[in-house]
């Protein structure tokens, strides 16, 4: 959704039923949503996301750069907007911290599944 920003999520027993998005004049729009899959854009303010009451250093998102989780149980943050020692301001590096929140995400939904990844190195070109 362009040109709009993420304004808030709604749902109910841990599950996402709406976002709300706001366009550049604050006008904002419900959309029913099971899941929601943020890309990057090339705006660095926080937004409504400043409300969040999350750890901020230089208006920046403080995470742990080994889980990219927030100092909210659940809130993982990852791009330009977040901070940690040894911050590489990089669109490989935001790829990377996406990596990172998925696999964070996973264990947190899903505790008792393990994530296993696999490589086309190590598992071999797929036979056809």
């Amino acid at each position: 959704m362009i040109p709009y920003q993420l304004a808030g999520l709604e749902g109910e027993e841990g599950r996402l039923g709406h976002v709300l998005v706001a366009d550049l004049d604050g006008k904002t729009r419900t959309l029913e949503a099971d899941c929601l899959l943020p890309f990057f854009g090339l705006s660095m303010s926080l937004g409504p996301i400043a409300d969040w009451q999350l750890d901020l250093q230089h208006n920046q998102i403080a995470v742990d750069p080994a889980t990219a989780a927030t100092s909210k149980p659940g809130i993982f943050a990852i791009g330009d907007v977040v901070t940690y020692p040894g911050k590489l301001k990089l669109i490989l590096t935001g790829f990377a911290e996406a990596a990172i929140a998925a696999r964070s995400a996973y264990a947190l939904v899903h505790p008792e599944t393990p994530l296993h990844f696999e490589y086309s190195t190590t598992s071999g070109v797929p036979s056809v």
